[in-house]
């Protein structure tokens, strides 16, 4: 099985792991980078390159060809599955729909369903939140698989 890394799990690191600190995790994260285990969404890269920061570096020099999923028919069809299933649960807001609609969230969800992979994301379930669409209650709404970075860890046997 595949692993889809959210943004969050490349930012959240940066900023509570980094690099000069935990190398070990770094070297990790390269290693499943490159060897095809975990990969990620167009979508996500285009996110973390708007911070032109040392992580922004770190990802071009860490991931391979094919790391980045681009979007395809099939992505675009769970796509729409998605944010239909945001509009009909009534509870958000216009702005958290739109913001779900634009940013990397649906399109990760949206793969993962397409793909049969599990998305990997430091948010947390929140059926009651209407400021925002979180990932894993739209992961559970459309039977997507979904864990944090140190489940998928356990599930590679990854020690640090």
């Amino acid at each position: 099985m595949a692993y889809l890394l959210d943004t969050n799990i490349f930012i959240t690191s940066k900023n509570e792991l980094p690099c000069d600190v935990w190398p070990s995790f770094w070297k990790q994260m390269a290693a499943l980078m490159q060897g095809g285990k975990v990969l990620t969404s167009v979508k996500v890269k285009e996110e973390i390159e708007r911070g032109k920061d040392e992580l922004t570096q770190w990802m071009k020099n860490n991931a391979k060809a094919g790391f980045y999923c681009s979007i395809d028919s099939e992505i675009l069809c769970k796509y729409a599955e998605v944010q239909n299933w945001a509009k009909s649960i009534g509870r958000f807001t216009s702005v958290a729909l739109n913001n779900f609609a634009n940013v990397a969230d649906a399109y990760l969800v949206a793969t993962a369903a397409a793909k049969g992979w599990k998305l990997v994301t430091y948010e947390t379930s929140d059926i009651n939140c209407k400021k925002r669409v979180k990932i894993p209650d739209a992961c559970n709404a459309l039977l997507v698989s979904c864990c944090d970075v140190n489940t998928m860890f356990r599930e590679l046997g990854v020690r640090i």
